[in-house]
């Protein structure tokens, strides 16, 4: 009987450190929901500027009345940053929630490849994180709360997650293709561009980057324009403006491909061809030949298409990963890597555009 009272005696004390030691209770931490990278200047060095989001857990859960903690600490390292912070507060940090990792705009022109490295080997930060870029800085988008928030950072979850809002301005990275697209060639990554405006935030931009840093910033228009190339992203609305009619058409429909020639390695072939109904113009329509608008529509949006395409050329940029086409199409390995990025500069768009009215929104 003494022998099976040590024995039980032993077995709750080993119990007891391991729960003291490796588990702390919901009431003992802090769950992170946000991170954000700024870079910051100190005594001529340039220095990490860690930003945390911390939920405060709430017994009710009203509309705009979640609280949350915002943590900022400066230093050399991230990692350092992080550990400095856990002694300004009286809870373990809990990376198990984070969603949304925010970059700032002058860290981003500057380089994240040590940022991305230090997210990718964190275990506890989930790959199918969103990742973007704040403007002015990543510190300001972790201080915008909307009033329409049930929690910190929904907003934002919400706007990529595609489980609420849907734009065609709007394009999402995840932390897991973001890191492939850093490390794969042919295809470059992107993020979105965050501008905190008051009590919103404004999602309309995209940024372009080569493997280290941002390169180029991609205005609305372009943004869209961008979206559908790589996404077939469907509906959106075009504007038409000739000398006798402007009108706007609400798509329903988009389809896309892209075709290297094999008997001109040069020469890509691009077909785009997109539907829908007119919602907007300035004169009636439904009494004419329809084909008419749809051959205006065809022609700008084919100015459109290649004006992107030949800016993305310019700057050196391939988001939409033309050389993985081109290289999968081939095979011989490394050859064809280094013979792509010889042909991609002086590249040809042979870019057709197909436009079809499904109807005018009017009944005669």
């Amino acid at each position: 009987m003494i022998r099976i009272l040590m024995i039980a005696s032993m077995f709750v004390m080993l119990t007891t450190g391991c729960v003291s030691t490796s588990f702390k209770d919901i009431d003992k931490r802090f769950f992170v929901l946000a991170i954000g990278l700024d870079k910051e200047e100190v005594d001529g060095k340039d220095k990490y500027l860690v930003s945390l989001k911390l939920a405060i857990p709430s017994a009710k859960f009203e509309v705009g009345d979640m609280k949350s903690q915002i943590i900022s600490q400066t230093s050399d390292t991230i990692p350092e940053a992080l550990r400095m912070i856990r002694a300004n507060v009286d809870k373990e940090l809990d990376f198990g929630h984070t969603k949304i990792l925010v970059i700032g705009e002058s860290l981003a022109r500057t380089g994240i490849t040590e940022a991305v490295d230090f997210f990718t080997r964190r275990s506890d930060i989930q790959g199918v994180a969103y990742m973007m870029v704040g403007s002015p800085s990543a510190e300001d988008i972790l201080n915008t709360t909307t009033s329409s928030e049930r929690m910190p950072t929904n907003a934002l979850t919400l706007s990529f997650g595609k489980v609420g809002t849907e734009s065609a301005y709007i394009m999402t990275a995840q932390l897991f293709d973001f890191y492939r697209r850093m490390n794969e060639k042919g295809m470059d990554p992107f993020l979105p561009i965050v501008k905190s405006q008051g009590k919103s935030f404004m999602i309309n931009q995209v940024g372009l980057f080569n493997k280290e840093k941002m390169k180029l910033a991609l205005n609305p228009e372009e943004t869209r324009l961008l979206n559908e190339l790589m996404y077939h992203y469907q509906y959106f609305e075009i504007i038409t403006i000739t000398k006798e009619i402007q009108y706007t058409l609400a798509t329903e429909r988009f389809k896309r491909s892209f075709k290297f020639s094999p008997a001109d390695k040069e020469r890509v072939k691009i077909n785009v061809s997109f539907g829908g109904i007119v919602e907007q113009s300035s004169q009636r329509m439904f009494e004419n030949d329809w084909r008419e608008y749809e051959e205006a529509a065809e022609e700008a949006s084919t100015k459109r298409y290649l004006a992107l395409l030949h800016k993305l050329q310019k700057a050196q940029l391939d988001p939409i990963g033309l050389g993985m086409i081109y290289t999968a199409a081939h095979y011989n390995g490394q050859k064809d890597w280094e013979e792509w990025q010889r042909i991609y500069p002086r590249l040809v768009f042979d870019l057709k555009v197909k436009v079809k009215i499904y109807g005018t929104g009017v009944t005669k």
